[in-house]
């Protein structure tokens, strides 16, 4: 009777509560994971509470991101109609200002809970250590417990004004402006070759293969005052004679008049040798010798010698033995045009040509410090580049060197490092950049167009990077909007899962249930009146004996 009494009772329960397993006693493995489950279930819900946080917080965001694009779309197109001769500046200015507290009213308004994440106050904006907020994005549990995931945002990319300065429509303290004038430097140029100069005299009558020209050069020697090893260059011989003159002009019967006739005899006579010919512009009678520069050795030079001549009163056509000239390395130049600072975060680059072969020189902001013995990254004066830029150049083996001269910088080519000389070789150097961009130099609230200094284009430049920052901080929010809805839609089917595994685990078969309890109540009567019949036959004899 006691165990149908204990059944009944767990069955009548199990109908109650609805539950297979309601306490520890059930089932200690069981119940023990399904009250962890719940309470993962109350954590995920919470999380989903907090992500829709974020989320709302995210869609104020990227509404005012999206408002401060249009506002600084129509302050771009104000600045392009002041561009335009004769139109009212002033009038035009009117409506900057406006647009102004428009932007400014954005950034103040776009706050969810007293938390608004394009009006920020952060000390310095560039610095990752403060620039981070979090936002709620799920719940997990590991083998060591049980965390809140959050997603970082950085504020720097999405706040259009900082206190401190920073925000996208302030300027940008990371701003290398021109990079020292090195930003608008694109030039190129080769070097000189040897040249030897004459003038022509004649005529000169070429009666047969006995009477010839004959005269030597030495080609492509390294100029004895570069640093480099220099060689001794390579001598060739020429002749010219009544055969070459009649394959040039069979109908001249060997008499050359003009420098023009000349030319093209003599540009015969050199091809072989690695020299070549040139008129000079200009003049009737004056021409020019020059390295070809097709020796393979690395200098660049030509000297005329032993000239010898049977024609009549000795006639040369003009040449005559000469001293050495040397070809040239090409020389660049580039303009400071001011200070700057390098940021702890910004990487100048500068592209370096010499002789076909492009290095492109990278430079932070340890390199700055490195080379002036500072900490602050600053460029104060040409000599300051110029020590910058060397020691950069060294490091990375570039052949370059560069040295101030007052009102310019000069480049030139190190020999050690490239041997070649001439007009075989090149150089060029820039434009430069940085890895962070043409940054804005000036605060949108600060533009004034009727400003006697006001440089129109400039604000335009500033205004166009303002516009490429609102874009990427518009990306970086609709990421995170994407991202929030994804994890709410996981937190949501998790919380769905948990709660049915749980209710596997736990709950009652309640058609199961009914019928054990109906037949347990049943039994439990039966037993009764059993009882109730036995304890009545004692009472049937008991009374025939009365």
């Amino acid at each position: 009777m006691k165990t149908l009494s204990n059944d009944l009772t767990r069955y009548q329960n199990q109908a109650s509560s609805g539950l297979r397993i309601g306490s520890a006693s059930d089932n200690a493995a069981y119940w023990s994971i399904s009250t962890t489950m719940r309470s993962d279930a109350m954590a995920v819900n919470a999380a989903k509470d907090g992500m829709a946080l974020g989320a709302a917080k995210t869609d104020t965001a990227y509404d005012g991101i999206e408002s401060a694009i249009s506002v600084v779309n129509q302050f771009k197109a104000k600045l392009v109609a002041a561009m335009e001769k004769g139109v009212d500046k002033t009038k035009i200015q009117d409506e900057l200002e406006q647009l102004k507290q428009q932007a400014v009213s954005i950034s103040s308004s776009a706050s969810f809970n007293g938390q608004n994440l394009l009006s920020t106050n952060i000390e310095d904006i560039y610095d990752s250590s403060q620039n981070t907020a979090s936002l709620t994005s799920g719940f997990v549990r590991t083998g060591s417990g049980v965390q809140v995931t959050t997603t970082p945002v950085d504020l720097s990319k999405i706040s259009l004004f900082n206190t401190t300065g920073g925000g996208i429509l302030q300027k940008d303290d990371r701003s290398t402006g021109t990079i020292g004038g090195l930003r608008n430097t694109d030039t190129f140029t080769h070097g000189g070759g040897a040249i030897q100069m004459f003038t022509f005299n004649g005529p000169l009558v070429f009666t047969d293969d006995t009477t010839a020209i004959t005269f030597d050069m030495v080609l492509d020697a390294d100029d004895p005052s570069n640093t480099a090893s220099p060689g001794p260059g390579t001598s060739v011989s020429v002749t010219i004679n009544r055969s070459l003159v009649d394959q040039v002009y069979p109908t001249l019967n060997g008499v050359i008049s003009t420098r023009d006739q000349f030319a093209w005899v003599m540009r015969k006579a050199l091809t072989p040798v690695g020299a070549q010919f040139s008129t000079v512009s200009g003049t009737t009678n004056g021409y020019a010798l020059l390295s070809a520069e097709t020796s393979g050795l690395s200098g660049s030079s030509i000297q005329v010698t032993s000239v010898n001549s049977p024609l009549a009163s000795g006639s040369t056509g003009g040449l005559t033995t000469t001293g050495t000239d040397y070809g040239s390395r090409p020389q660049l130049v580039s303009f400071f045009d001011g200070p700057f600072n390098v940021h702890s975060s910004a990487v100048l680059y500068l592209p370096i040509s010499v002789d076909g072969t492009t290095t492109t020189v990278s430079i932070n902001r340890q390199d700055v410090d490195n080379a002036l013995g500072t900490s602050d990254g600053a460029i104060s004066s040409a000599d300051d580049l110029v020590t910058v830029l060397n020691a950069a150049m060294t490091a990375q083996n570039v052949g370059v060197k560069a040295s101030n001269q007052g009102t310019y910088i000069l480049y030139k080519i190190d020999d050690t490092v490239h041997p070649a000389s001439g007009s075989k070789t090149s150089f060029g150097i820039g434009p430069a950049s940085d890895n962070l961009g043409n940054l804005p130099d000036f605060n949108l609230v600060d533009v004034d167009i009727t400003s006697g200094s006001a440089n129109l284009s400039n604000y335009l430049s500033g205004i166009e990077a303002m516009l490429h920052k609102l874009t990427a901080a518009g990306s970086t929010l609709g990421s995170l909007q994407k991202r929030n809805s994804l994890q709410s839609e996981f937190a949501t089917k998790l919380s769905d899962s948990i709660s049915s595994g749980v209710s596997k685990l736990v709950d009652a078969d309640m058609e199961e249930v009914s019928a054990k309890l109906a037949a347990e109540q049943t039994q439990q009567q039966l037993v009764i009146q059993s009882l109730q019949i036995a304890n009545s036959e004692p009472q049937t004899i008991l009374s025939l004996f009365r």
